[in-house]
């Protein structure tokens, strides 16, 4: 038979579990650890929605100038900037000779209500801060060269660089122009 161990005075053999003082400390440290991720948490929402409405639109042109180039019919994406939104069709004027189809209507892009679109540039060194512009994509996937200015209630902005000819759309952190 063997004998249990003798227990030292004050001592335990098997200690279990946390002091009040480990758990103090533990919850202490989580305290000020949120105290300091929270305001960047809350800019990183805010910001997110900028964000995130500039790759809903750079999903919407890349889809189009697939389209495009997989049906060999223009496109013609349109922008309410008024309205904060953004869809496309099939070039109304290319395909008055073709037969009509029904089609499904074209998703549309809303932007939140702290987005809005500060203005357009296109090509020709035109900006459009109001109203409606039109961009016509061929029916190979080109498309003049065009910068959408997308800003937040912040005052943060994304500049969408749209190449001509290669299907990349450039995204800038800061206000960019043609020139």
């Amino acid at each position: 038979m063997i004998s249990p161990p003798s227990v030292q005075h004050g001592q335990c053999r098997n200690q279990h579990g946390f002091t009040l003082l480990e758990l103090i400390i533990v919850c202490l440290l989580i305290t000020v650890s949120l105290a300091f991720s929270v305001p960047n948490l809350r800019q990183a929402f805010v910001i997110d929605q900028l964000a995130a409405s500039s790759r809903k639109i750079v999903a919407l042109i890349k889809e189009v100038r697939n389209r495009a180039t997989q049906e060999q019919q223009p496109y013609v994406i349109h922008f309410d900037l008024d309205r904060k939104k953004i869809w496309y069709q099939p070039d109304p004027v290319a395909s008055k000779g073709a037969k009509e189809q029904e089609k499904a209507p074209s998703p549309t892009i809303t932007l939140p209500p702290s987005v809005r679109f500060q203005d357009i540039q296109t090509g020709t060194g035109e900006k459009k801060g109001s109203g409606g512009v039109a961009l016509w994509i061929n029916h190979q996937g080109y498309m003049d060269q065009t910068i959408l200015h997308l800003v937040d209630d912040r005052d943060n902005s994304i500049s969408l660089e749209l190449s001509p000819f290669l299907s990349t759309i450039k995204a800038h952190d800061a206000y960019i122009s043609l020139e």
